[in-house]
């Protein structure tokens, strides 16, 4: 599929304005995002965790927690507010007993509510016109790490980064039926690093952003400084492609510095950009992942040389027909109007991109104060996981039925050898740093996973810049492609 060069600057335009067009609507507007939630205690579920907060070695964290009870909390007694180390947590989730789990803790803390009289009911569901009383509860304190004590063990507690876990319990829970007399809270919590609103996790993700944005960028400009020197020639839109997904990777690294730049100052940094920086880097995988399958599966290859596929395998071939061009079908049926272009080529590139779309979307419902589009902690990112390793099947399906074809030249067949395990690393590359980073202590993976990520994205996008900028002496692929080469 090829595009004149001088409706470059259009094509960008339009995909640029498609984006934000898409992230306006499918992004909530909102100023901030804030460590807060509701908490609601019975004897099923007597306690709450209201925040994980990482600080650093030799500091000091501190905590402001404002509580808001929907009527009156009648029995304070074993209400309280307990901290634990991240060390003693793996206990903590093993026990199934309020009165167990609270011997773990760093610090207990009474919450004694106090009473500020019948105002507006702002929990949701509730009409303006709805009101309620409303008690109060405000706790400030410090966290000392680390900690003081020893370890069950016995051992003396290392001085490094750690995670303390902020939790409001009522052990009487488990022993009283007054469920009924248990209201819901509402919780505001701010925390700090020392006198830094970034958790302790996140040093060094700022410098491994500007990296990503430079080196994303600098691929970008490759690219089109080819476009710009073929103007009058012919450019295969795949290029296109490739700028877009280095784009917006450059985009997504952009977005969360400012996010993190804003919550530096205010510990609540920039919902929107934050949000921003997700979709972005869901963008850039499926573009990724398009752009690895179709290669993979021949296109931009001479039809002499791509074949029927498998011989002996006509059930393979069935299956794969259409996914292994899935990036070339949807611009055939999109420049087509529906005429032409594979109907399930293109059905697997769009659906590329919703479900990478919405695994973003699905991780901004996740009450973490940076993007968790990667976090294999939560549900998203193992989804993500298991999506790249089926994307891997049918990519090193697509390259196997080239080289089977019986038409690929043998040079070809080293090239389509090496690739075929390029793209493999990539879709393995997530379910392997994974199982890395759980071999790590649990302070290092948040670190190890953005590192891990990050570097098997530029990887990928350098190796797809080269297939795209290099000269016919390059490779074998750059003697058959008909990327670059003018009609």
């Amino acid at each position: 599929m090829m595009a004149s060069s001088h409706s470059f600057n259009r094509s960008i335009m339009m995909m640029m304005m498609m984006m934000l067009l898409v992230a306006s609507i499918i992004i909530p507007h909102s100023e901030a995002k804030v460590s807060s939630g509701k908490v609601h205690l019975s004897g099923a579920q007597t306690e709450s965790t209201l925040v994980k907060f990482a600080v650093g070695a030799s500091s000091t964290g501190k905590i402001d927690v404002l509580l808001t009870s929907y009527g009156m909390y009648e029995n304070e007694l074993e209400l309280k507010m307990h901290i634990y180390a991240d060390e003693e947590w793996p206990a903590v989730k093993r026990s199934t007993l309020c009165s167990q789990k609270v011997r773990y803790a760093q610090t207990s803390l009474p919450i004694v509510f106090d009473y500020k009289g019948m105002m507006p009911d702002t929990r949701p569901g509730k009409k303006k016109t709805d009101r309620a009383e409303i008690y109060t509860s405000r706790i400030q304190t410090e966290i000392e790490n680390p900690p003081s004590g020893r370890l069950a063990q016995g051992k003396e507690r290392k001085d490094r980064s750690r995670y303390f876990y902020f939790l409001i319990d009522d052990c009487s829970l488990e022993r009283y039926n007054h469920d009924d007399k248990a209201p819901d809270i509402t919780f505001d919590a701010t925390v700090l690093n020392g006198t830094d609103h970034l958790p302790a996790d996140e040093a060094g993700i700022g410098f491994l952003l500007v990296l990503t944005l430079a080196f994303s960028g600098a691929l970008a400009l490759l690219l089109l400084f080819k476009l710009v020197r073929t103007i009058g020639g012919e450019v295969h839109v795949a290029i296109l492609i490739v700028i877009a997904a280095c784009g917006c990777n450059a985009a997504s690294s952009l977005c969360e510095l400012i996010h993190r730049s804003v919550f530096a100052a205010n510990g609540v940094g920039s919902y929107s950009m934050d949000a921003l920086s997700s979709h972005f880097e869901a963008l850039s995988d499926s573009m990724v992942a398009l752009i690895l399958l179709s290669i993979g599966g021949g296109w931009t290859l001479p039809s002499d040389v791509k074949g029927d596929g498998f011989q002996s395998e006509s059930g393979v071939n069935k299956l794969m027909k259409g996914v292994r061009n899935p990036a070339g079908s949807l611009i055939d049926f999109i420049t087509s109007r529906g005429v032409s272009g594979t109907g399930t080529g293109g059905f697997v590139a769009l659906s590329l991109i919703v479900v990478h779309a919405g695994l973003a979307q699905w991780g901004r419902t996740f009450d973490d104060d940076f993007d968790t589009y990667h976090a294999l902690e939560h549900p998203p990112g193992r989804a993500l996981m298991f999506l790249r390793v089926l994307l891997g099947l049918v990519f090193i399906t697509g390259v196997g039925m080239i080289r089977s074809s019986g038409r690929c030249p043998p040079s070809l067949m080293s090239f389509l050898t090496k690739f075929g395990l390029v793209g493999l690393s990539y879709f393995a590359s997530l379910p392997g740093v994974s199982l890395f980073c759980k071999t790590l202590p649990y302070y290092q993976r948040h670190q190890a996973l953005h590192w891990g990520a990050a570097i098997v994205q530029a990887c990928s996008l350098a190796s797809l810049t080269w297939l795209f900028i290099g000269n016919a002496d390059a490779s074998a692929y750059h003697r058959l492609s008909r990327v670059g080469k003018d009609a």
